[in-house]
């Protein structure tokens, strides 16, 4: 059966951090997610849930907070049999309660929508959201239902849909509240799965591991180096650097591909047939002789990333800029070996690492020694004892993970532990977390310890506790994962995180959710497919067909119209989005004045370019379009033909949008005119541009941004950091101006412009710039405060 929850779109991103919706009364009682939920007339009571048979129409009042009518369905079907509670049965509507939190799944959960507006809107503050993780992974299961079908259409069938009033829920008001601890539990035990997975898929080799290492040690030693006052090495930290160096190389040149193709070159031609000398003694010839290197050139070899290269920054004229180019050479040298690595390992399959029975995880990875400490460990954390020992010692949450963890292991082995080498660990744990005595991570030889201890160290947030393994030189981090995720829970899990798995691959993910739904809540899901989205929504969430969203119902009141306009926005955003497509690039030529009347126009239509699906590159595009028009036609047209080549090789560009839109809408209707003003008027404001601002132009005049002209600004990149992955392309775009623009003032300062740059993102995030930008209500914390830490990282300041 399926049954109906209304709700309201202001609960759109707690429902979608958690993956469930619970009785009002829940929220503020529980240790986890968010604890502010709205109530909806039709869904009004705090101690359940109400469910009904038919779709149900209803009022939200507060519209005035952007606050809108949400209905989600689901079927009974995926929920044991006494979930829910059969209270009423008015006019054919049946009317269910639950008084526990209903978790949903993405294979046969809908939700529904009375506007495409109010879609778009959820789906823009979800962007923004670090904790909504699934709102991608529902993202065709999100519907809109505009109308309530009429009356005669439907004389002689039965209606799925009703209008609410209070008849039909008066009666769950005195059902009881069924409040226990079981969903924090749930709560903390998916977050140690989930975590402990993608641990054990984000795990590398040691010599990958080592790399990253030495890359972080390097990069600060070169750092002290630029930035003291003479900027020349000491003997020690030349010293330091070069072994450093060293070491990086010969591991480095073990796992690049140019570096083994070029061993193998080499291996191949160290041959002299006439003398019979073997590789060995030519190699030593050539070494005496000088002409390793002329050797080298004559046969040809890849070009090899070495580290060397960082000293190069120290002989610039602008050492700091330079050292920005050499370190990130350096960083993407190590993340073209990390993804190779990757790509070839296989994902780790769930039940080959844990078990569950009777809501108790146990750890089956054959990776890791076997023993029961870290599953007691685990359990102990999922069900908080740590927090009884902090609420019994008023000690903080870390030390007391540490006496509760050292608790466990001294239980684990009690014949063995006075005079151990554990508990000298234990107790040096102890004492640096209590005291800031110093303690050596690696004094003992065992992973699980070693894990355990980073965490105990730096488990405030999952993001410092990785960047703390790796610069320990960690290459497994699915202990210390584990731990924080039974620790902290899943709903604190920043999508950042999650995204791996939950927005991964579909059948892997597909298979994931079966087993964990199975272990926690012991029910087996029935076909388990993600369902195909009905409605061509693809592109939508670009940036110009979304502002196009957003304001839909200021183009087209009368919402019977919207789906025409949605349909004519989605074909011109597939097309638009398309690389060197002839449908888009003739769309855009015929928009041209008196362009149809000419031969150019002509030879193409008659060659039916416009239906043409072999793929060029660029240059095969322009190529292909002036061959069939011919020089002679060209003539007096390539100003024309070049100019809508150009638009059709931008993506979220105004005009070549505009250009196709009108082969879908008619110019003249007052919603093209809208959408028209809508979109142009954003462009202004540096919105939808393909090329940046600080891009050169030809036969343009000189543009300028913040009083100074593009010629001046710095033209380094925004850094690809995590918290950036999620956001819209606008505020991507506004995040890389103002990053360029800022670093003028600092060139050789990098942290004062990362200050700077988070202080004029801030102030465009409140509101309080000369115009509102795409940062307005996004850059605020805690996404603000997430990116500066990132930044700081990123560049050695941490």
């Amino acid at each position: 059966m399926k049954l109906y929850i209304p709700t309201c779109t202001l609960n759109f991103n707690n429902i979608f951090s958690t993956e469930s919706i619970s009785p009002a009364a829940f929220y503020t009682k529980r240790d986890f997610g968010n604890k502010r939920y709205f109530k909806v007339e039709a869904n009004a009571f705090d101690n359940v849930v109400l469910l009904y048979s038919k779709y149900p129409y209803f009022h939200v009042s507060d519209r005035d907070m952007e606050n809108y009518a949400l209905v989600i369905e689901i079927d009974s079907e995926d929920y044991s049999s006494d979930k829910f509670q059969k209270v009423n049965d008015n006019d054919g509507v049946e009317v269910f309660v639950s008084n526990s939190t209903i978790f949903f799944n993405p294979f046969h959960t809908k939700v529904f929508f009375q506007s495409w507006h109010e879609r778009q809107s959820a789906l823009t503050k979800a962007e923004q959201s670090l904790e909504n993780k699934y709102s991608n992974l529902y993202k065709s299961s999100l519907f809109v239902r505009q109308e309530k079908p009429r009356s005669l259409t439907n004389l002689f069938s039965k209606k799925d849909y009703f209008e609410w009033n209070h008849t039909y829920s008066d009666v769950a008001s005195n059902i009881l509240l069924s409040w226990t601890n079981e969903d924090s539990v749930a709560d903390k035990l998916k977050g140690a799965i989930v975590c402990y997975l993608i641990g054990a898929n984000m795990s590398v080799s040691k010599e990958v591991s080592r790399l990253k290492q030495l890359s972080r040690k390097m990069r600060n030693t070169l750092s002290s180096i630029v930035n003291s006052p003479n900027r020349k090495p000491t003997d020690i930290q030349d010293k330091t650097l070069l072994t450093f160096i060293k070491e990086f190389n010969n591991i480095y040149s073990c796992l690049d591909d140019n570096s083994l193709y070029n061993k193998s070159i080499i291996e191949q031609r160290l041959v002299s047939p006439s003398t019979g000398l073997d590789k060995n003694t030519i190699i030593k010839v050539l070494k005496d002789l000088h002409l390793e290197d002329a050797f080298k050139r004559q046969i040809s070899l890849r070009p090899v990333y070495d580290a060397n290269e960082l000293y190069t920054c120290l002989d610039s004229p602008s050492p700091s800029d330079a050292y920005n180019i050499v370190v990130d050479r350096l960083f993407n040298a190590i993340r073209l070996i990390e993804k190779k690595e990757l790509s070839k390992s296989q994902k780790k399959c769930l039940t080959d690492l844990i078990s569950v029975d009777n809501g108790r995880i146990n750890i089956i990875d054959p990776m890791l020694p076997r023993g029961s400490f870290f599953n007691k460990l685990l359990n102990s954390l999922i069900n908080n004892e740590h927090k009884r020992f902090m609420q019994e010692n008023n000690a903080e949450e870390l030390l007391s993970i540490a006496f509760v963890g050292g608790g466990r292991l001294k239980e684990y082995m009690p014949d063995k532990w006075d005079g151990s080498e554990y508990q000298t660990y234990i107790n040096g744990l102890l004492a640096n977390l209590q005291q800031g005595v110093s303690f050596d991570l690696f004094s003992i030889d065992n992973d699980i310890l070693q894990s355990f201890a980073a965490f105990c160290q730096k488990g405030e947030e999952v993001d410092r506790l990785t960047d703390y393994m790796l610069q320990c030189g960690f290459c497994d981090y699915r202990i210390a994962l584990g731990i924080y995720g039974a620790t902290r829970g899943f709903a604190s899990l920043p999508k950042t995180f999650t995204s791996s798995l939950i927005d991964g691959e579909k059948t892997y993910y597909k298979d994931f959710f079966k087993v964990i739904y199975k272990w926690l809540f012991g029910i087996e899901i029935k076909n388990v497919e993600f369902p195909k989205q009905t409605d061509n929504l693809d592109g939508l969430d670009k940036p110009i067909p979304s502002k196009i969203m957003e304001n839909i119902n200021i183009i087209e009141p009368k919402s019977t119209k919207h789906n025409s306009i949605l349909k004519a926005v989605t074909q011109t955003a597939s097309l638009e989005d398309a690389v060197q497509s002839p449908k888009a690039f003739m769309y855009i030529f015929d928009s041209f004045p008196k362009i149809t009347r000419t031969k150019a126009y002509s030879r193409l239509k008659d060659a039916d370019f416009e239906n043409d699906m072999n793929t060029y590159s660029p240059e095969e595009f322009k190529k292909k379009i002036y061959s069939i028009i011919g020089s002679k036609a060209l003539k007096g047209q390539q100003h024309n033909v070049d100019t809508a080549i150009e638009l059709e090789a931008k993506r979220q560009d105004p005009d070549a949008f505009l250009k196709i839109l009108d082969n879908f809408m008619d110019k003249s209707s007052s919603a093209y005119k809208k959408i028209a003003s809508i979109i142009m008027s954003n462009s202004e404001q540096g919105h939808y541009r393909e090329k940046t601002l600080f891009d050169s132009q030809q036969n343009v005049p000189v543009s300028s941004y913040r009083g100074k002209s593009i010629s001046s600004i710095s033209n380094e990149e925004f850094p690809q950091i995590p918290s950036v992955n999620w956001l819209n392309p606008d505020v991507l775009r506004r995040l890389d101006q103002n990053w360029k623009y800022t670093g003028l003032s600092y060139k050789d300062d990098r942290r004062e412009h990362i200050r700077y740059f988070i202080n004029l993102c801030k102030k465009e995030g409140r509101g309080e710039s000369q115009k509102r930008t795409s940062l307005f209500s996004v850059f605020i914390a805690p996404l603000a405060d997430a990116i500066e830490k990132e930044l700081l990282n990123y560049y050695g300041y941490r």
